[in-house]
């Protein structure tokens, strides 16, 4: 009898300790037995942007983008991760604070700090191109630049070296702040812009510009959030976009904006759902600014979550203008709309990031096409693998309708499962450039030509898609095998009708959990599981650690 020699494990280097990292590690985890991972990350904490994090002489350009009153977009049942459910008393759409902590909860029950390499700056990732094509990780301690930086600290690093089976690139793409071009944008030029002019990547409170006259360039919604919340602070704001966009509120018709997008709506023709949602914020919000006046229906444009907005415009705090003209001389601003302003304090550009990645040769990412970088265009297999380098991955590079948490611990779990060989495998380098293209072309005729949508996904259609490859889409045949006839029905009538929360990639396939029937009830409203133990708030001493953390 030949008996089988045991299978080597994988050694998994993830890059990064955010949302997606975090996402990464915890999965990579679940399969302990055939993976060893080891997460590096730049900085002393986790969780990312998520971290509030000062601008400083100390810390000049800080990886997070976090603003003091951020609040998330997506309500908290659709951006939990799938196993780890948020508690069922916490916001509906928690502030960033709330975010940061749930993070620091989900480590500290998986257990996964002692895998991160905290204040590790990795420098190069770097393919051998040996038979097994591993992957060279080249690292050092990480100090951040400072303006007075002593001549010690001035010194080269030592780098270090490790080799990898597998590298799973979870350190986002909201970090290199993409600017426009405008005429007079140069301070040193004589006829120049002479005001402050920052990206909103540098913005964190709004107290700095009380009672000043600012401008924010955009319609995202950072630009929103900054132009409410700069109004609130009696600044005059200016808002100024180049392609008006669809601007949503947090609730409609008494139920949070996510929860509208279900599985039935997904089943209608997109012309049909277009028309219903379009008359549904005509109805919830106030008439559309002129300059604001969208010229593609929604879900062709990245959809902007503001409820204060349209408020804020009626009472004239802020102006909706046209995209920006001329900048200067002194600190006018003159609009395209024929609007001038003569004094204008401030500049904010919420334009977005450029997807970089300095430790890759841009080539992974690009496959080399000429002009991808400057356009955000990106060459990976459902936003993952790139087709010549298939032990590499990326995770979080996307732009979702939906939340990015769910979806970036959906990709880590069929990666993990790919690489350990217990799903199926990868398709060919052919068939991935295919699927590639195809989805390429059919997101320049669904979205506009602009940076922010070459990574477009919607997470229902991604996520019901990668859970069917990886086996955990909770099937009818399957629920009914688990969980019998009659509560089979429940749970596909609630997926159809109800809002589509991760949990419902837990009933079934690998590394089910046993709490996700129950906590989806509890989101759901139902009065029987309302006081489920896995849907409970932290134990008061377990709260007071984690605040502790927070505050290091």
């Amino acid at each position: 009898m030949t008996v089988p020699l045991p299978q080597q494990k994988k050694r998994v280097a993830v890059i990064g300790a955010g949302a997606s990292g975090l996402a990464a590690i915890k999965e990579c985890l679940d399969e302990r037995d055939l993976v060893d991972v080891v997460a590096f990350e730049r900085e002393s904490y986790l969780g990312g942007l998520w971290r509030y994090v000062e601008v400083s002489e100390e810390n000049p350009n800080p990886h997070s983008s976090v603003y003091k009153s951020t609040i998330i977009n997506t309500s908290k049942e659709l951006m939990t991760y799938s196993d780890f459910p948020i508690p069922l008393d916490w916001p509906t759409y928690p502030p960033n604070t709330k975010v940061a902590l749930y993070l620091d909860k989900y480590a500290e029950h998986f257990d996964l700090r002692r895998h991160i390499r905290f204040n590790t700056q990795v420098v190069e990732v770097r393919e051998l191109h040996d038979a097994q094509r591993r992957w060279s990780v080249r690292f050092h301690p990480f100090r951040p630049a400072t303006a007075n930086a002593s001549a010690d600290s001035l010194q080269e690093p030592e780098i270090q070296e490790e080799i990898f089976d597998y590298v799973m690139m979870c350190s986002g793409h909201h970090w290199k702040p993409r600017y426009p071009s405008f005429p007079g944008m140069n301070s040193s030029d004589p006829e120049g812009y002479t005001g402050e002019q920052l990206h909103s990547h540098f913005y964190r409170q709004a107290d700095t510009f009380r009672d000043k006259t600012v401008v924010v360039v955009g319609l995202g919604n950072s630009a929103v959030d900054l132009a409410v919340e700069l109004s609130l602070n009696q600044s005059q704001v200016y808002l100024s976009c180049r392609r008006p966009a669809w601007v949503a509120p947090r609730f409609i018709l008494g139920k949070p904006l996510d929860h509208h997008r279900t599985r039935l709506t997904h089943a209608m023709p997109l012309f049909l759902l277009q028309l219903i949602v379009m008359w549904m914020f005509r109805r919830s919000m106030p008439p559309i600014h002129e300059n604001m006046k969208p010229a593609r229906r929604v879900f062709e444009s990245h959809p902007t979550v503001n409820t204060l907005l349209p408020e804020r415009i009626t009472t004239g705090t802020v102006k909706p203008v046209k995209n920006i003209k001329k900048l200067g001389p002194g600190k006018r601003v003159e609009f395209e709309d024929g609007t001038v302003v003569d004094h204008v304090d401030a500049i904010f550009y919420c334009t977005g990031y450029h997807i970089s990645f300095p430790v890759l040769d841009p080539s992974i990412v690009t496959d080399g096409k000429a002009g991808s970088e400057e356009n955000n265009q990106v060459w990976t297999w459902n936003y993952m693998v790139p087709p010549r380098h298939p032990n590499m991955a990326f995770v979080g590079l996307f732009q979702p309708l939906g939340a990015v948490m769910p979806i970036s611990e959906m990709q880590c779990r069929f990666l993990v499962r790919t690489l350990v060989g217990k799903t199926a495998l990868l398709p060919s380098e052919l068939e991935m450039d295919k699927d590639i293209s195809a989805l390429k072309k059919y997101i320049s005729t669904r979205y506009d030509n602009a940076p922010r949508h070459t990574i477009q996904v919607d997470y229902v259609t991604y996520c019901d898609n990668l859970a069917t490859r990886l086996g955990c889409f909770p099937t009818f045949a399957k629920l009914i095998v688990k969980f019998g006839l009659v509560e089979a029905l429940r749970l596909r009538t609630e997926m159809f009708f109800g809002p589509p929360t991760p949990l419902q990639y837990r009933l079934v396939g690998p590394h089910a959990w046993e709490g996700a029937r129950e906590a989806t009830w509890g989101y759901a409203g139902n009065a029987a599981f309302a006081n489920t133990k896995y849907l409970k708030d932290f134990e008061p001493s377990h709260k007071n650690k984690l605040t502790t953390i927070l505050k290091q």
